[in-house]
């Protein structure tokens, strides 16, 4: 298993990656190889093993890279099964924003500043329309997040914590905001798994939720501003820990 590119003309794409974004790199590995015929449309990819040994990169960044094509819609990733090329075009590749923040920087003062000023905005905007039914949900989905954590399932508790901060968007009842917030924070999720892959980290992640959902019960619009830059603070210095 471990020559099957060696031995395929797929080795002549898949090329090991140097020093640099690696992430970035990989993303630029796989879609050449798509692009020269290497991978087929609708071809499943070789196992991520024999991915890292080919390119010469860990788990979290393959996996990574792997997330963020899949938002594009140029594979698709089948649960116990494996990635698979896409074989149609999918909506998402044409998203502009979710296109420009995936291609910038991720790891800079830059996007801190604009996910800080984003979920402000959202948090603020959320708390004149909550209502009660809004609360019991978010309290509700907070539940359900240490739930699918502890079971051991860390990929549900990924994609059911990035369902909270979408549902705290759609209580503004603004469908500009829950659009751009879904659409973003398709991005901003691709790296929740990792920041809740030890009970330190997801303890910290449940703290600052309910920190958020304690904003909205109190209409606490003076500790807004902490409690998001708390909750992005974590989330950019865990990111950055776990791809250092």
């Amino acid at each position: 298993m471990k020559n099957f590119l060696k031995n395929n003309s797929q080795a002549s794409v898949l090329t090991p990656i140097d020093n640099g974004s690696i992430v970035d790199k990989i993303i630029d590995r796989i879609v050449k190889a798509i692009a020269a015929g290497q991978f087929k449309v609708g071809e499943k990819l070789p196992s991520e093993f024999i991915l890292m040994e080919e390119l010469k990169v860990g788990r979290n960044s393959l996996r990574e890279a792997m997330k963020i094509l899949a938002t594009l819609g140029v594979v698709t990733i089948k649960r116990g099964d494996g990635t698979y090329v896409c074989d149609h075009i999918a909506p998402t590749i044409f998203n502009p924003i979710i296109y420009s923040i995936i291609f910038q920087s991720r790891s800079d003062n830059a996007m801190v500043e604009f996910r800080r000023m984003m979920d402000e905005t959202v948090m603020r905007t959320a708390m004149t329309k909550v209502t009660d039914n809004d609360l019991i949900d978010l309290e509700s989905r907070i539940n359900e997040i240490r739930a699918a954590y502890e079971s051991g399932d860390k990929e549900r508790a990924a994609y059911l914590d990035y369902q909270y901060h979408v549902a705290i968007a759609n209580i503004c009842d603004n469908p500009y905001i829950s659009n751009i917030v879904n659409g973003i924070y398709e991005v901003f999720a691709l790296s929740i798994e990792d920041t809740i892959d030890t009970d330190e980290r997801f303890n910290n992640a449940e703290r600052f939720h309910l920190d958020l959902y304690n904003c909205l019960k109190n209409k606490d619009y003076d500790a807004i501003e902490a409690a998001v830059a708390e909750s992005v603070s974590f989330w950019y210095e865990d990111r950055n820990e776990t791809h250092s």
